[in-house]
């Protein structure tokens, strides 16, 4: 199935008023109502890339696409309650996620070995063999956030955030003519983009609760770059528009993908 942005803004939105719906189931324990002055939150989250960042193997080299399928990842959030009704919350967050691919019958550089890259256009010939793609994404950003402050122990919330995101990974093959595994690394790549939110926490004590959320993730919507290499084995990222390169670039390539998370959260002081 295809996966559009407006099917992931959709989902947001339904998360959105599935949870402000959910808020509403009323509470007798006051002591769970005032806001803290600060929270920490613990997340686990799996990531689905969206087109233009998801596709088969072989797709990364002739750069459709960056070849990854599937992701996990973790993320923590300090949140400061700037407000006696708990409703804003600036933070910063880390994160970190792994986006992979595997393909056990086919590896997609014959010759074993990259001198230039962009490569020519017997690299993807696929030979008989294995094939695994890792893909890194290290995160930190500034964001914003919004609560829905209620009677109730859920607060439903949505947010937004920027920043710095190094991108970097490892393409790995196994040709079934040598059986010996070549590794061959991206260069690490610092990208800014943003983050856009909805979720909802769920204090259970005084101090610890749940949190529940989807997020939609541009990690490459700034200064993207695109570079020849004469390194043997190293690759660029290449997500910008340069037919120089390659005639296959012929357009800026967009990371997007769409975080499920579940977590914990950690809530200290109160307003």
């Amino acid at each position: 199935m295809r996966i559009t942005k407006s099917t992931v803004f959709l989902l947001l939105f339904m998360f959105l008023f599935s949870a402000v719906s959910y808020s509403q189931v009323k509470t007798k324990s006051s002591s769970l109502k005032k806001p803290a002055a600060f929270m920490i939150e613990w997340n686990f989250s799996y990531s689905q890339p969206l087109p233009n960042m998801m596709g088969e193997m072989k797709e990364q080299f002739n750069f459709k696409n960056y070849g990854v399928k599937s992701g996990f990842g973790s993320q923590v959030y300090m949140k400061l309650v700037t407000n006696k009704k708990g409703t804003i919350r600036p933070y910063i967050t880390l994160g970190y996620d792994l986006f992979l691919n595997s393909d056990n019958n086919n590896a997609y550089i014959p010759a074993n070995i990259l001198k230039v890259w962009p490569a020519d256009s017997s690299v993807a010939t696929s030979v008989a063999g294995k094939s695994k793609m890792f893909l890194h994404n290290f995160s930190a950003a500034l964001g914003f956030e919004y609560a829905f402050v209620n009677k109730t122990k859920w607060t439903p919330y949505v947010n937004f955030d920027f920043g710095l995101n190094m991108l970097f990974g490892t393409y790995r093959q196994t040709p079934a003519s040598t059986s010996t595994e070549v590794s061959y690394t991206y260069k690490q790549a610092p990208r800014l983009g943003i983050g856009l939110g909805a979720g909802i926490n769920g204090r259970i004590t005084r101090v610890f609760g749940v949190a529940f959320g989807v997020k939609y993730k541009l990690p490459n919507l700034l200064m993207k770059d695109s570079k020849l290499s004469t390194e043997v084995n190293k690759l660029y990222i290449n997500d910008k528009e340069d037919t120089s390169l390659s005639p296959n670039l012929s357009k800026d390539r967009n990371m997007m993908y769409l975080q499920l998370y579940a977590g914990v959260t950690f809530f200290i002081g109160k307003k």
